[in-house]
């Protein structure tokens, strides 16, 4: 009986240090899971697009925040694609919090011809911000797409000889499209807003 009782009193005190040793291993495997590193920046791509027939009969001015929230003003410069014109901008912040924002105005183009013409969508298609946050590392932490578009109206066709009363209309409301996102380090978007 005595010989019993030390086997298993031996059994347990095994199956205790083994415990102990799995354990400790289990912290070591934790603390070397690879960190992703302190957010250093946001990166952002603005993407707008509207029919290729729009980006014919039309100037589109792109104001935007860019590098580290300067704003910035350009003229559209198109990639046609399947009858579809985008223009992509790509920026970054480094400040935080971080305001991305787009405001594009729209002009019918001198001597454009549009007696007879039928557009089939004077409404911008795509109107998309993707944002990352990244890491010192150069790597990727989180990543969120916004739509800019919101409730607004994604296709119309008209006459050509009612576009100027469009844009017009469109330019007093403040453009065809005026959004703004800030965003925290940890991605999240703490407010909205126009670009004035």
């Amino acid at each position: 009986m005595k010989k019993i009782l030390m086997t298993l009193a031996a059994v347990l005190c095994c199956a205790m240090t083994m415990t102990v040793f799995t354990a400790c291993g289990d912290d070591k495997d934790d603390n070397n899971t690879p960190e992703i590193g302190e957010i250093k920046g946001i990166a952002a791509r603005y993407l707008f697009s509207v029919d290729e027939q729009m980006a014919q009969l039309c100037d589109y001015t792109m104001t935007y925040y860019g590098i580290n929230g300067q704003l910035t003003t350009e003229q559209a410069t198109w990639t046609i694609k399947n009858g579809t014109a985008t223009w992509i901008k790509d920026v970054s912040n480094t400040q935080f919090p971080a305001t991305f924002g787009l405001k594009v105005s729209v002009k019918v183009k001198e001597g454009a011809q549009l007696e007879g013409v039928r557009i089939s969508n004077i409404y911008p298609i795509s109107n998309l911000l993707y944002v990352e946050g990244i890491t010192t590392k150069a790597e990727k932490a989180w990543g969120k797409t916004v739509d800019f578009t919101g409730s607004a109206s994604t296709h119309a066709s008209t006459s050509g000889e009612k576009l100027p009363a469009y844009t017009e209309a469109w330019e007093h409301h403040g453009g065809v499209l005026n959004k703004t996102c800030t965003f925290d380090k940890d991605g999240n978007q703490i407010s909205t807003g126009n670009i004035e």
